[in-house]
């Protein structure tokens, strides 16, 4: 039974892969969404530097330089992960592909071993339970999240744990498993905490025959509460090497920011939300924002129903399992539970995180209902009841789908109404939701050929769910596994042509932003995580994880950055290039496609004391790169104006709107062109910056010729590129507008090159000369200090765990600049690391720990010593004892 637990969703994914081409059965990859964007690159980062021995607590393959505990704790830590180190680099998403089978499998195993333990019932009709939770509607419209699907299999096991404490009082197998869920991922591991509570006080109550007073409840199963309390603490404890380094890195995210928004007793779906037991009703195209995805098999549904009709379950039970249901209910439809059961903070995307915990909640009220026989346990008019309260609720779900959604886009509109009006099932999914319904009510309330009826409704369901697997993964756009290979390859080639990995010693960076790599994405992609999936330090990160100083930075100079997940590679200057420490630009479509940059100046350099007190301000890029430059002692008009000859303006004709990129909102008003005519007045490259935000990058033509860049950044603010041009030349910029009168606030400079490279050759002669022995987390070396340059400015932010000595004498870290954000909230970061330093010859030595990692690791093996005591002590020690007392007795 436990093997066709397993194998059952097993087959099932393999002949939907199969269906859908996808890799081992295929050529297409899971390159999509967050595997492709996230998952991928960080495995393949993980198993790189594993493999390699260079594996590091912090690197510079995140951002401009992160610590990665964050990024482990919540997109790696998984045995199943242990797979990719079977695979080659370039056969990766056949790996991920391979984890997510066996994933979904072992969901099956797991529930499997929960219904035959909890319940002391076995039989093959535990498969049909099995199967449905492997599958429900959250795995189908988010399997490729594969950190997620951990908390799935893990599940089963902390229920079971529950019910071992309040049957004997055993807390291990609840402390372990919540340890080992907390573990695989911290952030389902916070929601099953959550559930665990609301299950447990379920447990209790439901060992009363009747309705039992607060304190005689408490009283009678004080032992059981007292397991409890202590398993909980315990695998918090546990779990604090975790916890404690993860929380203090996820506190310098900006998912720390606060809105009153999200903490509101407003609803967040109708009745509409009952379709969603119908299905195919909901697929990839809708994964940004959707109703729950309930769905779960029409027979699970129908037998849900079953147990609140039947007349074999007291008043009582339904009553205490109703009241269980609602509360879960509850913290999927109003905003502030649904806020708190997501650790504070409203999904951005893939919202109802939390909805297979009703699906666990709903799938075991339904199996107590199997258990009462329905089939002979109730009568004809009590079955007809069951299947017209099914058909009614079904009904009422897609009635209210084709208005309700209507009606709270018009009163309320907002982005996430917007994708939820076009999230809505089709009308016509009611009729087969009917039929299967008929179909399933017939079969559980036959009384005769038993075997062959089981048989019937495991096949019924697993053509269920594959079917609502498949497609749900409608408007997946797969990327290609060949093209993967064959790319990935291309580009870890060119990149060992400069010696380019991220753990090696002499750090520099790389901007490698045209890599070769997006060729295997049908979907756009965007280059965030490519310096990790290729190992090298760049500029670019996209995760949960990001350190928001460092974007905040980053962003300030002129950076591309979307959200507060997000910063591109995307907008930079020679300035940036120097700050940043970028030695190498890759274009690999070029002839010639690798560029060093005149413009390094080292890892790190002497600088004037001055830079300290720099305050970059939110919207203002370029003003802020003229005032590094004159705090670093640039020449006068390094950075100059481009005088504006002209400019016009008229409305848009349909061939020139269509230069904006094709998602680009139409709706937002009349479009115009808008035209510059400017005289650059330095030599160099020449840059344009809409504090306005008004510009539409994907329309952008210089002197005629295309310009746009290759992120899509329309709508956002940074410092486009628009070329290489003379002193005295006049250029012409145009692009396409909603707000043609914002663009008179654009700002267009030239960044004089030899003026520049002057000064980069004179930050470099004061440069932070490391040792060979200089690794990631651990960089000494040699600078000269000045009278006029006391400060050594390393490329590294200034995050905590960084400490630094001169000449062997601790010294306290000065920022070197501060950024501001103004969006989404106002507020104040610290820059760059800056070290002082005496004049004349100073020997540097700068090491990172990780916070909150030496004090959590303490604490977990306090927690683990103390758990073994207890459970030698509880498990062991005392029954032998008793046995012996009895022996004697005897």
């Amino acid at each position: 039974m436990y093997l066709g637990a397993f194998l059952i969703p097993l087959v099932i994914m393999c002949v939907v892969f199969w269906q859908l081409k996808v890799t081992p059965f295929g050529k297409h990859s899971l390159l999509i969404s967050d595997t492709g964007a996230q998952y991928i690159p960080i495995l393949e980062y993980l198993r790189s530097t594993v493999l390699h021995g260079q594996f590091h607590l912090f690197s510079f393959a995140l951002g401009t330089g992160s610590s990665i505990v964050p990024l482990l704790t919540y997109y790696v830590i998984s045995p199943f992960n242990f797979l990719i180190f079977l695979f080659p680099a370039a056969q990766l998403p056949t790996a991920v592909a391979w984890i997510v089978i066996l994933k979904i499998g072992t969901i099956g195993l797991t529930m499997a071993i929960f219904l035959r333990h909890a319940f002391l019932r076995s039989g093959w009709s535990l498969l049909l339970f099995s199967t449905a939770f492997s599958l429900c509607g959250f795995v189908a419209m988010y399997f490729y999240d594969i950190m997620w699907l951990d908390a799935l299999i893990w599940l089963p096991i902390v229920a079971l744990g529950l019910h071992r404490i309040v049957s004997s009082n055993h807390f291990g197998l609840y402390t372990v498993s919540l340890t080992i869920t907390i573990f695989s991922n911290y952030y389902l591991g916070y929601m099953t905490c959550l559930f665990s509570v609301l299950y447990f006080i379920y447990l209790i109550v439901e060992h009363q025959p009747v309705p039992t007073p607060f304190k005689e409840t408490w009283r009678m199963h004080w032992p059981a509460i007292r397991q409890f309390v202590f398993g909980s603490l315990l695998a918090g404890l546990m779990s604090m090497v975790v916890l404690i380094p993860t929380a203090m890195g996820m506190m310098l995210t900006g998912k720390s920011n606060f809105f009153v928004e999200n903490y509101l007793p407003t609803p967040l779906f109708g009745p509409e939300v009952l379709a969603q037991f119908g299905v195919g009703t909901g697929d990839f195209h809708n994964h940004l924002y959707h109703a729950p995805s309930l769905f779960m098999g029409t027979l699970m549904f129908l037998l849900l129903i079953v147990y609140f009709v039947s007349p074999k379950i007291k008043a009582v039970e339904k009553t205490r399992t109703m009241w269980l249901l609602i509360a879960m209910g509850l913290s999927l439809f109003v905003t502030v539970f649904n806020t708190i059961w997501h650790m504070f903070q409203q999904p951005a995307g893939f919202p109802f995180r939390n909805v297979y915990f009703f699906t666990f909640l709903a799938l075991i009220t339904a199996y107590r209902a199997w258990q009462t026989h329905p089939d002979q346990t109730m009568n004809d008019p009590q079955k007809i009841l069951a299947l017209l309260w099914g058909a009614g609720l079904l009904t009422i779900g897609f009635t209210s789908a084709q208005f309700v959604p209507k009606l709270w886009d018009q009163f309320m509109p907002s982005y996430n109404n917007s994708l939820y009006l076009h999230s809505q099932p089709n009308f016509h999914l009611l009729w087969l939701a009917l039929g299967l319904l008929l179909l399933n009510t017939m079969l559980v309330f036959i009384t005769e050929w038993r075997p062959i009826r089981i048989s019937l409704m495991i096949l019924i369901i697993s053509g269920e769910l594959g079917s609502n697997l498949y497609l749900a993964s409608q408007g997946m756009d797969f990327g290609s596994e060949t093209k993967f290979e064959k790319y990935f390859k291309r580009d870890s080639s060119l990149l060992d042509r400069i010696n380019a990995s991220s753990t090696k010693s002499n750090l520099h960076r790389v901007d490698y932003l045209h890599s070769t790599i997006s060729n295997a994405y049908t979907g756009p992609y965007n280059h965030y995580n490519d310096p990790l999936m290729l190992d090298y330090a760049g500029l670019s990160s996209y995760s949960s994880t990001l350190d928001e100083q460092s974007r905040v930075f980053q962003h300030d100079l002129g950076y591309f950055s979307q959200n507060v997940r997000r910063i591109s590679a995307q907008g930079y200057t020679h300035l940036t290039d120097t700050l940043f420490s970028v030695k190498y630009r890759l274009n690999a479509d070029n002839p010639h496609p690798v560029t060093k940059l005149n413009s390094y100046a080292g890892f790190g350099f002497a600088v004037p004391t001055k830079l300290a007190d720099v305050q970059l301000r939110d919207q203002t890029a370029l003003f802020n790169q003229q005032m590094i430059l004159e705090a670093l002692g640039a020449q006068p008009d390094t950075l100059v104006r481009a005088t504006t000859m002209d400019i016009s303006t008229h409305k848009a004709s349909v061939a020139e709107a269509n230069r904006a990129a094709a998602k680009n909102d139409r709706k937002s008003g009349h479009r115009y062109v808008q035209t510059f005519k400017l005289r650059v007045n330095a030599t160099g490259l020449l840059h344009g910056y809409s504090p306005a935000a008004n510009v539409i990058y994907s329309s952008l033509l210089v002197n005629g010729k295309k310009a746009k860049p290759l992120i899509n950044a329309d709508g956002s603010r940074y410092v486009f590129k628009l070329g290489q041009h003379q002193k005295g030349e006049v250029v012409t910029v145009s692009y396409v507008t909603t707000r043609p009168e914002a663009g008179y606030s654009n700002e267009f400079v030239s960044l004089d090159q030899a003026k520049y490279v002057k000064l980069a050759k004179s930050l470099a002669q004061q440069r932070f000369k490391l040792s060979r022995k200089s690794g990631v987390t651990w960089l000494s070396g040699n600078v000269q200090g000045s009278a006029q340059r006391r400060l050594l400015y390393v490329s590294i932010p200034d995050t905590p765990g960084w400490h630094a000595t001169v000449n062997g004498k601790p010294v306290k870290i000065r920022s070197a600049m501060h950024a501001q954000s103004i969006i989404p909230v106002v507020k104040n970061y610290r820059g760059m690391i800056g070290v002082p330093i005496h004049v004349g010859k100073n020997h540097v030595v700068l090491t990172y720990t990780t916070p909150g990692l030496k004090v959590g690791a303490l604490l977990s093996a306090l927690g683990a010593a103390i758990f073994a005591f207890l459970v030698i002590a509880g498990e062991w020690v005392r029954p032998l004892k008793r046995r012996r007392q009895q022996k004697i007795s005897k």
